[in-house]
């Protein structure tokens, strides 16, 4: 039976395709299998696949174009068919270590779960851009689950590539939802929720790229997919987490607050050129926290910008007013 699979879905990827499987052929500890969902591409992606120096992929092509989260369900029905399940996207990067790092910790875990490594950010050209403060290293180690779930909930997720899923052998034991902004936050929520293992190597073993190609930078503009459904994320994932009463209720304001500072962050990155939309934003936060958590969401972020002025930095909301909206390009659609 197979150990290890590495599906990558991909549309019209030619752009870091390359690069990306390139980074699976490095590997120090290979996949038996890569399996290409291809979602109905008309550039050079098959092309890419099929010629590729090195990797032997499989291809499995959608009659239909089934969108971004389609085709990763569609990845997820090789879960019964492996033990160990690596979704990629078609523009990440694996340094070479993270299967050989990965693998061996995940595999101390009895039944199913998931297991993750930190991540790297990089931009378009493939340099490193963040993160700003790296998180320390050591051992692997098990995450209990008010912690994983409390980060999650807070949208500090875990990113996708740089996860692997323990299926056992086993049907996927649960899908991504239609919320194409957090749909893998949520997943990653619900898959360690249901399975009850989640194992931690604290190396940077993972590059996650941002450019103007990503499907969540297209999505910035979309009210429902930008704002709302972060909401709809958090109110799930708070519900899972197992604690008393009053620490549930104190989540929740948390939650509350850390909402509208999310959304006031937001609407800084439209005031300048798109102001009605900004407004929407804000009124969005209002409507969905209320007007307190709103004003405290925002008071905090005004602290947290003064303080930085203060000691010199650019802030994040400084940064973030020259934001560039996205091109039409649909790489990971």
């Amino acid at each position: 039976m197979t150990e290890l699979i590495t599906a990558i879905p991909v549309y019209n990827g030619e752009r870091f395709l390359g690069a990306t499987l390139d980074s699976v052929a490095r590997q120090t500890r290979m996949p038996d299998r890569v399996v290409i969902f291809d979602n109905g591409s008309t550039d050079r992606t098959l092309e890419m696949v099929r010629n590729h120096p090195t990797l032997r992929c499989e291809v499995r092509q959608n009659e239909t174009n089934l969108g971004v989260l389609g085709n990763a369900n569609r990845c997820l029905s090789l879960a019964a068919e492996t033990r160990f399940l690596h979704l990629l996207m078609a523009d990440d990067i694996l340094l070479p270590d993270f299967f050989k790092k990965l693998i061996p910790a995940l595999s101390q875990v009895e039944g199913r779960g998931l297991g993750y490594t930190h991540n790297e950010e990089i931009n378009g050209a493939g340099v490193v851009i963040g993160p700003r403060v790296r998180r320390p290293g050591g051992p692997a180690r098990q995450v209990g689950m008010v912690e994983f779930l409390a980060r999650q909930a807070q949208a500090a997720t875990i990113l996708l590539p740089a996860v692997v899923l323990k299926c056992d052998y086993q049907p996927p034991v649960c899908l991504f939802e239609d919320l194409p902004q957090v749909a893998d936050g949520l997943f990653l929520a619900e898959w360690g929720h249901r399975t009850g293992n989640v194992t931690e190597v604290p190396e940077y073993l993972c590059q996650y790229r941002l450019s103007d190609f990503n499907a969540s930078t297209r999505h910035v503009t979309q009210l429902q997919y930008f704002v709302r459904d972060e909401w709809r994320m958090m109110e799930k994932i708070r519900h899972w987490i197992p604690e008393p009463a009053l620490a549930r209720w104190t989540r929740l304001w948390k939650l509350r607050c850390l909402f509208g500072a999310r959304a006031e962050v937001k609407r800084q990155m439209f005031a300048a050129t798109k102001p009605e939309y900004a407004r929407e934003i804000r009124a969005t936060s209002r409507q969905t926290v209320g007007p307190l958590a709103t004003l405290l969401g925002v008071a905090a972020v005004n602290a947290r910008d003064c303080l930085w002025r203060l000691r010199g930095h650019a802030t994040r909301s400084d940064q973030i007013r020259g934001f560039q909206l996205p091109s039409a390009n649909p790489a990971k659609k």
